[in-house]
């Protein structure tokens, strides 16, 4: 069985908080903005964003850690595996995705999810319907939303490469290179009966005529006058959703951090 924790570089005991910050880590490094789109990175990447996504959440972790350290049968699988408890932990589960601002899209394949955990289990077929686990070729694609809809969450419809076009819901808190899976819309099988491929959608942000992102908050420069900085004043301050009014205090320097809480 594929060892996740392996895959982020951490300990069987390792904490929440530990695993979030390895995978950032991890995903920052092999993300494909900054690999040039350089193939094994890119797989390693997906790698990281797989084990991110079972190790992060504490149900699929708890299941994980029993399957693994279950007695093999015979043919690969663990004793004890119950596909449809399987399914019900596991159907939610992105792929190459990313979690908190960056979290997956899309209902897994659970072959392919079997496939990836215990490899090649059963000689190649999975106990979801019995068929090889085998599938279409993922896709790349690139959506472009605003700050705005970054913080809030939007949709967009997008082409698929099986030629449909779908509505993709986009989460709140996304961040710019940032991916989504939908799951099963990329490149259809040589094979009608199998699966087709994974859609993995690049977050662009564009650029606000204001306004910058620093992680989760949102940043402005505020031009003051001479008067402003010195007496204090009150002045109008454009934020995502709409305009507020800051108190300046008197005495104010240039390069002074002023925070407009939530």
């Amino acid at each position: 069985m594929k060892d996740l924790y392996n895959a982020l570089g951490v300990s069987e005991t390792a904490s929440a908080a530990d695993i979030k910050k390895a995978y950032r880590k991890l995903a920052k490094e092999f993300h494909p903005d900054a690999t040039g789109g350089d193939k094994a990175k890119t797989e390693r990447f997906k790698e990281v964003g797989q084990a991110n996504d079972i190790l992060g959440d504490p149900k699929k972790r708890a299941e994980y850690d029993r399957l693994r350290h279950a007695p093999v049968g015979a043919d690969g699988v663990p004793q004890g595996f119950d596909p449809d408890s399987f399914s019900d932990i596991f159907g939610g589960m992105g792929g190459g995705g990313f979690r908190g601002g960056q979290q997956a899209y899309g209902q897994g394949d659970m072959n392919d999810i079997f496939a990836s955990l215990f490899g090649n289990a059963g000689g190649g077929r999975s106990p979801f319907g019995g068929r090889p686990a085998s599938r279409g070729a993922d896709m790349q694609g690139t959506v472009s939303i605003s700050l705005a809809e970054a913080a809030t969450g939007t949709t967009r419809k997008v082409r698929t490469g099986t030629g449909k076009t779908v509505e993709v819901q986009i989460p709140a808190g996304v961040e710019h290179g940032g991916k989504l899976r939908v799951a099963r819309q990329g490149g259809a099988a040589a094979d009608s009966r199998l699966a087709a491929g994974d859609l993995y959608l690049s977050i662009e942000l564009e650029p606000h005529p204001h306004l910058r992102r620093n992680e989760a908050d949102v940043e402005i420069d505020l031009p003051l006058n001479l008067s402003e900085a010195i007496l204090g004043a009150k002045v109008e301050v454009p934020t995502l959703e709409g305009t507020v009014w800051l108190s300046i205090p008197p005495g104010t320097s240039s390069g002074r951090k002023l925070r407009l809480r939530g």
